[in-house]
This record gives C-alpha cells, structure tokens and sequence, in this order.
C-alpha cells in the first residue's frame, strides 16, 4: 500500500512538473521580447568601450511595393462626392495612410485617411471627396497607400462628374 501511495505521488508529482515543460515561464507577468538593452558606464573602462563595440547597429527594413485593390467607388450626383472604399493585398499592418485623389481638369482633391490590419490585409477607411467647385465631365480618381513598410499606388480610373 505504501507502494501504491508512492507511486501516485510520484506519477502526480511528474504529470504537475510536465506543465513547465510545455510552457517554461509559467507566472511571467510579460512576454518575452527580441529587444536589446544596451548598459553604458559614465565613466570609461574597458568594460564600457567592450560592450559599446558589440552592441550591433541599428537596420532599417526596405520598403516593399504596396498591392491596392478598389472594393467599391461611387459617384453620388445627389450628395455631389464620391466615395471610395480600398484595401491593401499584401499586407496587414496598423499605421499606414491611404489618399485619395480626384482630379478634373486642373482641379485636384485630395484626402488622407487611416488603415488598419484587417485579418490579412490592410483596410482604408471609408474616402469622400465632394466634387463641388470641380469641372463637370470627365475626371480620374486613384487612391496610394503609405506606410513605414509598405507604398503604392491604383492606377487612375476614370469617372463623370455630373
């Protein structure tokens, strides 16, 4: 029977302790992140000179071409805007801008929005642009994307302003 106790005890024992095994930081409060800390002493020694040699340089990430895709645009001759919905393809990420940009005849306007990841891509806030004050007839519209990783832009469609 003392066997028995034992035996369970231990097979409890190891079953709990497996717990850490699968996840090693049980109880952290943070996760744990790639980022450095560098420690630098105010006055020199050789210990200071060392670890400031080490310490790897800053790299900034290229700028990759942004993919847009017009979901849906819309000339509203009632409400004189149109208003244009866009995303990015190939990217989910927060903190980039779209613009949209219409132009008829030596007139532009333009507006700047903000995009957010949108489960795998990057979604445009909802753009409007009221056509009053533009030439009526034949107009383009494109909307660009920037941000620290990503930029583009549509290539011009066509639309009437009536």
């Amino acid at each position: 029977m003392k066997h028995l106790k034992f035996a369970a005890v231990a097979v409890l024992a190891m079953s709990l302790s497996g717990c850490s095994l699968i996840y090693p930081h049980w109880g952290a409060t943070t996760f744990p992140t790639d980022s450095q800390t560098a420690t630098y002493s105010a006055s020199p020694s050789e210990s200071a000179s060392a670890s400031a040699s080490s310490t790897p340089s800053p790299t900034t990430k290229p700028v990759q071409a942004a993919t847009l895709q017009i979901l849906q645009a819309n000339v509203d001759g009632t409400a004189g805007v149109i208003d244009v919905v866009a995303q990015v393809t190939n990217t989910a990420e927060n903190g980039g801008q779209c613009t949209l940009s219409v132009t008829s005849g030596s007139v532009t306007k333009t507006q700047v929005v903000r995009a957010e990841s949108n489960v795998d891509t990057t979604q445009c806030f909802p753009m409007e642009i009221s056509f009053a004050g533009m030439p009526k007839g034949a107009a383009t519209y494109k909307v660009s994307y920037s941000s620290a990783g990503f930029v583009g832009a549509t290539a011009a469609q066509a639309v009437t302003i009536p």
